[in-house]
């Protein structure tokens, strides 16, 4: 039986260690500082955990595995930056700690957000120089490309800033969280099969899966926004509400979208069950994603 909160406690400090060795070591201190305030702010690791929880179920025993871990993490500290700023969801609280802009100021948070992104990129560049990683240095490169730009998250953004106010359909508020949030959940999966060598079929059969636990996780964080509590959370709550933002249980009721994340959990339980490796961790980890509680 896997003990999935000691894994998750692990696999943390692991990504956490990784990530300070892998913040650039020179340039305008400011800079360096606001990169490394963000990214110390604390936070779960869920990306970079799923990535490494991929590598182990397909037994890859590459070191290398938490580079793609830590570029996941880069990416998404950008966007929480970014998506914190006054001219986006305007949030002074981030992980229980004032957010980068309320610390360094709005123009200084935009640029450690561009940094973040950016040095993801250096790191994957840098891990396909090494001998025999090439190819799939640019297949992870394309997928999280796709997974963070105008088809993923920044379009999911788009189309979350366009919806406030707005009436939207059960579809509609489905297309807007795949890829505002699902798009990197699912690319955190897929990059860390793609490291691990894995097969057509295995990739078809992870992909699967993260697509079901990355709507889950959506219709969790829609819960907790509208039934949480900023002692829990680390983050104001109610922000989606005061937006006037579509959401899941705006759309389907609390009730049904709990049901509605209940049968995605156990439609990913079903899939990643075909897989020809033991995959009792990876559906330990949907469970754990899908019920938190913060």
């Amino acid at each position: 039986m896997i003990d999935i909160d000691q894994y998750l406690e692990e696999k943390r400090n692991i990504v956490n260690l990784a990530l300070k060795k892998r913040l650039p070591q020179s340039g305008p201190p400011k800079i360096l500082d606001a990169m490394n305030y963000s990214l110390e702010a604390g936070g779960k690791r869920l990306r970079p955990i799923l990535t490494l929880a991929v590598a182990d179920t397909l037994d890859c025993k590459s070191n290398s595995i938490i580079d793609i871990a830590c570029a996941l993490e880069f990416v998404h500290t950008y966007s929480l930056i970014h998506d914190d700023l006054p001219a986006m969801d305007n949030s002074n609280l981030r992980r229980g700690k004032p957010t980068c802009h309320r610390v360094y100021g709005d123009a200084v948070a935009v640029l450690a957000g561009d940094a973040l992104l950016t040095h993801a990129f250096e790191i994957l560049s840098r891990y396909g120089q090494k001998e025999g990683y090439a190819e799939k240095s640019v297949k992870i490169i394309a997928e999280l490309s796709s997974a963070s730009g105008v088809t993923g998250m920044i379009g999911g953004q788009i189309l979350d800033l366009e919806s406030e106010g707005k009436a939207l359909t059960f579809d509609q508020v489905e297309r807007l969280s795949v890829m505002k949030t699902g798009a990197l959940l699912r690319a955190a999966v897929v990059c860390g099969a793609i490291a691990s060598d894995a097969g057509s079929e295995q990739l078809k059969i992870l992909g699967s899966y993260a697509g079901d636990i990355g709507t889950a996780f959506q219709i969790t964080d829609d819960l907790l926004d509208l039934e949480g509590s900023r002692e829990e959370l680390g983050k104001p709550v109610g922000a989606d509400q005061e937006r006037y933002k579509p959401t899941y249980p705006s759309v389907l009721g609390p009730e049904n979208a709990r049901k509605k994340a209940v049968m995605l959990y156990e439609q990913a339980v079903i899939s990643i069950s075909t897989l020809d490796q033991p995959a009792e961790l990876l559906i330990e980890l949907a469970k754990k994603l899908i019920f938190r509680n913060k």
